[in-house]
């Protein structure tokens, strides 16, 4: 996980159930400066704190590991060292896309580059 998780989780808590930090870590059996790290970065949540943070977020668990938003200082896409479990759940088409992104030249890569990073930001 990373700090683009922690945003992620920051905006999914204050959009979806406007709770505060100390209610979500009352609800999650944990201190308040542990929820504060993962929303941070400097800490993540283990498997069943993940569960947990679904139930309570009203979202299901690729919703929650979903997070593409750049953090300040960060690139758009966050590196495959940060995102090395969500590797392992890419689906059967976005397996398609890298395969098919590999096979592009520079040019073409470059163009492909550019369009996400405009849907990205809008």
């Amino acid at each position: 996980m990373s700090k683009a998780f922690g945003s992620h989780l920051r905006k999914l808590r204050k959009k979806n159930c406007k709770y505060s930090q100390l209610e979500m870590a009352n609800m999650l059996n944990i201190s308040r400066s542990t929820y504060t790290y993962y929303e941070t970065g400097k800490s993540e949540p283990g498997q069943e704190k993940l569960k947990k943070l679904c139930e309570i977020l009203n979202v299901d668990f690729n919703t929650l590991l979903s997070y593409n938003e750049p953090v300040e200082g960060e690139s758009a896409v966050a590196s495959t060292a940060d995102n090395q479990d969500l590797l392992k759940l890419l689906t059967p088409s976005e397996e398609q896309l890298i395969l098919a992104y590999r096979c592009m030249n520079s040019e073409e890569k470059e163009f492909i580059s550019m369009q996400i990073t405009k849907i990205l930001h809008g």
